[in-house]
């Protein structure tokens, strides 16, 4: 009996790989979080004297020197000598000439250009981040200690995603969590596609037919060289009821119940060639102990994800993952004696159906991280509309509808272009999100002109525009600094191609 195998391993991986692309919003921090991309890369202080710098680091706190700075929209707007390079030091004095609010752009070779909007006069240090690298280095190797056994009808897996800090939460990478590069195996004589960073140790099961699965080697890439911490994470699914239940036409989002995330490992290396084996154990760690949580409450076209993370080490990883499905309490697994936060996460059935999760605008999401508390209902942010852009003199970005909710302060408005870039992966078409321009601003705005300052370089067909409106129930008063990342709890994201 054939029972369209192809279908089925692809889809139920990408169901995997899919519903766990919202442990990217369950994030962990990091202890080299300096190397990591972070959102908050500067400290701003009024100081009322001419001699008050801006300084520019890259991202292990060194200066960056022969960096240009615009203050203002263009050239000489809105003053002269408005246009500044750093010195030996990463430094640039402040001119005297500047006295109301400006966007700050800082652009320098090998770094993501950066906006830092409606800025006072001041010393101001800045941090950039580094280009993402057109030939990405590649992480490579097995995950240990899943228990297999054959013939027990459960299929064991495991998936390997980068840690992520509490401001990737603010900074979205899809690529992150689902990779797009896909590994073919055999089954049953069939070709079955299934995402790199998926490892699925030999196993035998039957459905009527005796199967073998096989790809015990998971293989990620990273946008750049460093340190790095990776999660991996293990878990089981029933063999034959996921099938019948695909079989019987039901999406991906409906089966991720069925899934039990029992465990995990975490190992910390530095990237510095192409190619870096790393075997991670994914029995390190056991997600035993159960927690109840009032899940938040969605729209009808919504699908609710919801998400238990736990404390450990000075990191949140993921221990469970459940599907809302109309029920007042959720039943989560949990690390015994360490602090548990929930993840939730809402996006729209049809983003969920996209046949591709790079289609522009597939990527919409909300979500909302707490310390768990089992009497308390979370709220959310709403879905938003896509952003839109216009670029017939420079660029200017008109965002959605404020996603006003009584409870969730507004606290930032995050703005992140990217090049789209097409590469090969075997007879694959591979698109890299690669970033050249990020915005950062308090508040959520409504409409950004952002400096008349082109993108050079390697110039792409298509770019993507994604935005981010960063919201709280803290009613503390936070800067563009350290004070946003550990108050924000909402994000509702969004984004458009162009």
């Amino acid at each position: 009996m054939l029972i369209t195998l192809k279908s089925f391993s692809m889809a139920t991986f990408k169901l995997i790989t899919a519903a766990l692309v919202i442990f990217a919003l369950g994030c962990s921090k990091n202890k080299t979080e300096n190397l990591k991309s972070e959102i908050a890369r500067f400290l701003w202080s009024e100081k009322n004297q001419a001699e008050a710098n801006i300084k520019i680091l890259n991202q292990f706190g060194e200066p960056v020197s022969e960096a240009q700075i615009l203050i203002g929209q263009s050239n000489g707007t809105p003053f002269k000598g408005n246009f500044l390079i750093t010195d030996k030091s990463g430094a640039a004095i402040v001119p005297a000439s500047w006295t109301t609010p400006e966007h700050v752009t800082v652009d320098a070779a090998g770094y993501i250009r950066q906006t830092l909007l409606n800025q006072n006069p001041g010393d101001i240090i800045i941090k950039l981040n580094p280009l993402y690298l057109a030939n990405r280095p590649e992480v490579k190797g097995k995950v240990t200690g899943l228990p297999v056994n054959n013939g027990d009808k459960v299929i064991d897996f495991a998936l390997v995603i980068p840690a992520m800090t509490r401001s990737d939460l603010l900074n979205f990478d899809l690529n992150t969590v689902i990779s797009p590069y896909s590994d073919t195996i055999s089954v049953i004589g069939q070709e079955a596609k299934i995402p790199g960073n998926v490892s699925l140790p030999t196993q035998k099961e039957s459905y009527i037919l005796p199967i073998t699965l096989s790809k015990p080697a998971y293989r990620l890439t990273s946008s750049n060289l460093g340190s790095k911490r990776f999660f991996a994470v293990r878990g089981q699914f029933p063999f034959k009821k996921v099938i019948d239940e695909m079989r019987a036409g039901k999406k991906f989002y409906d089966l991720v119940n069925y899934f039990s995330i029992q465990g995990g490992g975490m190992r910390d290396i530095t990237l510095s060639n192409p190619l870096t084996a790393l075997d991670i154990p994914a029995d390190e760690l056991a997600f035993a102990t159960k927690i109840k949580t009032q899940p938040a409450t969605p729209a009808s076209d919504e699908v609710l994800m919801v998400v238990a993370v736990s404390e450990v080490a000075n990191s949140l990883v993921p221990t469970d993952i459940k599907r809302y499905a109309g029920e007042n309490t959720l039943t989560l697994s949990s690390l015994a004696n360490n602090k548990a936060y929930i993840v939730n996460v809402i996006k729209r059935q049809t983003d969920f159906d996209a046949s591709s999760t790079s289609a522009s605008g597939s990527d919409r999401v909300s979500a909302g991280l707490s310390i768990h508390n089992e009497t308390i209902k979370p709220l959310l942010l709403p879905l938003v509309d896509n952003p839109t852009i216009t670029t017939s003199a420079g660029l200017t970005i008109s965002l959605p509808a404020k996603p006003i909710v009584s409870g969730i302060n507004s606290v930032a408005t995050s703005v992140a272009i990217s090049d789209l870039v097409k590469i090969q992966n075997g007879t694959e078409t591979i698109t890299n999100v690669n970033r050249r321009w990020e915005v950062i601003g308090l508040g959520w705005e409504q409409n950004i002109q952002l400096p008349n300052w082109p993108l050079t370089g390697e110039v792409s067909a298509q770019r993507r525009l994604e935005i981010n409106f960063i919201g709280s129930t803290s009613h503390q008063n936070v800067k563009l600094d350290d004070t946003l990342i550990e108050s924000a709890t909402h994000v509702t994201h969004a984004s458009t191609d162009f």
